[in-house]
């Protein structure tokens, strides 16, 4: 009977396999970028000079945040940022994140692909205006872009419709789009 019990036990402790990861069409990355300078120094990413070029206005401060982040304010609510995520270095690329995302592990509350100067880039999260002010565009707007095949580099940018954002007061995801843009130039150096 004792045999009995072993064989049983024995049963239950493998593990159930593991279900395939689905198949996920990623757009490529054109061309590789320095993914490690970012990472050594976010900051690299984006000068306050170029947020003043395209319209944020005040006295813009840069600084760098905990691990992996930089942040440049304008006045008190106005904020751009720069960041990716050392705790997720292995998984932190272009092709992850669809895979992720495909597979139901990451559902952002938003889920926009874009193309960034021919870098793929994915809108995660649109924080919505209050319901009387959602006819004057979103708060703020977060997108992931690709730069090299071990790199996203998250832009985001709250700009809550406040004056020192510029232009982009009502579109923070085009300013996150435009942001972008210099994100890969500063990084192709």
């Amino acid at each position: 009977m004792a045999g009995g019990l072993a064989v049983l036990a024995g049963c239950g402790t493998s593990p159930p396999p593991t279900p395939p990861e689905p198949s996920v069409s990623v757009p490529p990355i054109p061309a590789q970028l320095n993914g490690a300078k970012f990472k050594a120094d976010p900051c690299t990413a984006i000068t306050v000079e170029q947020l003043q070029s395209i319209g944020f206005s005040d006295n813009g401060t840069q600084q760098r945040g905990r691990d992996g982040e930089c942040f440049v304010a304008f006045g008190k609510s106005v904020e751009v940022t720069a960041s990716w995520h050392p705790v997720l270095e292995d998984s932190n690329n272009i092709g992850a994140l669809y895979r992720d995302h495909a597979s139901g592990r990451h559902n952002p509350k938003n889920w926009e692909e874009v193309t960034i100067n021919g870098y793929p880039a994915v809108i995660t999260d649109i924080e919505e205006n209050v319901l009387t002010k959602q006819d004057e565009g979103p708060l703020a707007c977060r997108l992931a872009l690709g730069v090299d095949d071990t790199t996203l580099v998250y832009v985001g940018a709250n700009t809550r419709g406040r004056e020192e954002a510029g232009p982009w007061k009502n579109d923070p995801c085009g300013a996150a789009k435009k942001i972008s843009e210099f994100v890969l130039d500063n990084l192709r150096s």
